[in-house]
C-alpha cells in the first residue's frame, strides 16, 4: 500500500467518527499521534535517528570491552568513568546524537508530508490546523524521547560491568550513580523538547531545512564564545545548569552562570508553546503545491 493511501485510509478511520462536543481536540490529537508514531517508527526517514541513538551504545560497548595494558579496565574507578562519560555526553550525545536526531525527525514532520505528497490527506480532514500542529509536535517528541532517553540509559549503565554488580548496585542506590542518571535523562527530555520546537518550525516555514539547520547548529556550537545576553537565546545555555557533572568550555569561553533548573525548565517549555503557536498561525495560512516542491 503506498504512503498516500495508509494516510487517507488511517486518517479517516482514526478522525471522521469523532463527534462533536467536549473533548474533541484531544481525541484528535491523540489520534494523530497513533497516526504519526505508526507510519514514522519504522519508516525510512526515521533511519538516521535509530542509528544516531545507536552510536553512544556503540561507544560505550567499545569503552567496556577494551582494556588497557595489563588488562586493566579503561577507567581506573567509577569516579573516572563518570567523568569521562560527562564529556561523552555533553559534547557528543547532547550536541550531537539529540541535535541532529530532532532535525531529521522535526523538520519531517510537515516537510515529510509534502514530500511524500501526503499533506492534503490532513488539510482536508475535519481537524483545526492548531490541532494539526500540536498532534504532530507531540508525535514527534514522543519518537525523540523514546529514543534518546534509551539511549542514554543503556549508555550509562555500560559504565558498570568493567567494576562487577555489587560496586554498580552500590554507585547506584548509595552513591551519586542514579541522581545523575535520573539528571542526564532530564537534560534529554528538555533538549528534545528545546530543539524538536525549533526545528518543528523550521520545517514548517522553509523548503529546504538545511541551511536553517545548519545555522542552528552554528549558532549553539559557538554560544560559549557569545556574551551572557546573546546566550540566553541558545538552547544549550538552558541545558549547561542541569548537568550533574560540569565540564570546563575551555580558556576562550565566556564565562556566564548557567540559569537554575526552574529557569531552564520554564524556558524551554515557554519556546515550545510559543513555536507551537507560530507554527499553527502559519500552517493557517499554508497551501500545498506539490509541483513546487
Amino acid at each position: 500500500m503506498s504512503v498516500e493511501t495508509a494516510t487517507a485510509t488511517t486518517l479517516a478511520h482514526e478522525l471522521s467518527p469523532l463527534p462533536i462536543g467536549r473533548g474533541l481536540w484531544l481525541r484528535q490529537i491523540l489520534a494523530i499521534i497513533r497516526v504519526e508514531l505508526r507510519r514514522n517508527l519504522f519508516g525510512r526517514r526515521s533511519l538516521l535517528a535509530y542509528a544516531l541513538a545507536g552510536l553512544p551504545v556503540f561507544v560505550m560497548l567499545v569503552l567496556m570491552i577494551a582494556r588497557r595494558p595489563g588488562g586493566a579496565p579503561v577507567f581506573e574507578n567509577l569516579g573516572a568513568a563518570r567523568t569521562a562519560y560527562a564529556m561523552i555526553f555533553q559534547t557528543f550525545i547532547l550536541r550531537a546524537v539529540v541535535f541532529f536526531g530532532c532535525v531529521g525527525i522535526f523538520t519531517n514532520l510537515f516537510r515529510g508530508e509534502v514530500l511524500d505528497r501526503s499533506l492534503h490527506y490532513y488539510l482536508l480532514s475535519p481537524l483545526r490546523r492548531e490541532v494539526l500542529v500540536a498532534g504532530k509536535f507531540l508525535a514527534g517528541l514522543v519518537q525523540t524521547w523514546a529514543l534518546f532517553v534509551g539511549t542514554v540509559v543503556l549508555s550509562f549503565l555500560m559504565l558498570y560491568p568493567p567494576f562487577g554488580a555489587t560496586k554498580a548496585i552500590d554507585d547506584l542506590f548509595r552513591g551519586p550513580g542514579l541522581s545523575q542518571l535520573f539528571a542526564y535523562v532530564g537534560v534529554v527530555l528538555l533538549g528534545s523538547l528545546g530543539y524538536g520546537a525549533v526545528f518543528m518550525i523550521v520545517g514548517v516555514v522553509f523548503r529546504n531545512p538545511i541551511v536553517p539547520a545548519l545555522t542552528v547548529l552554528g549558532w549553539e556550537t559557538i554560544s560559549f564564545l557569545l556574551p551572557p545576553m546573546l546566550k540566553r537565546i541558545s538552547v544549550i545555555h538552558y541545558l549547561k545548569g542541569l548537568y550533574p557533572l560540569p565540564m570546563s568550555e575551555g580558556p576562550f569561553a565566556v564565562v556566564a552562570q548557567p540559569p537554575p533548573a526552574w529557569v531552564s525548565v520554564t524556558g524551554l517549555i515557554g519556546l515550545s508553546v510559543v513555536v507551537l503557536v507560530l507554527s499553527s498561525l502559519y500552517v493557517r495560512k499554508l497551501e500545498v503545491r506539490y509541483g513546487e516542491d
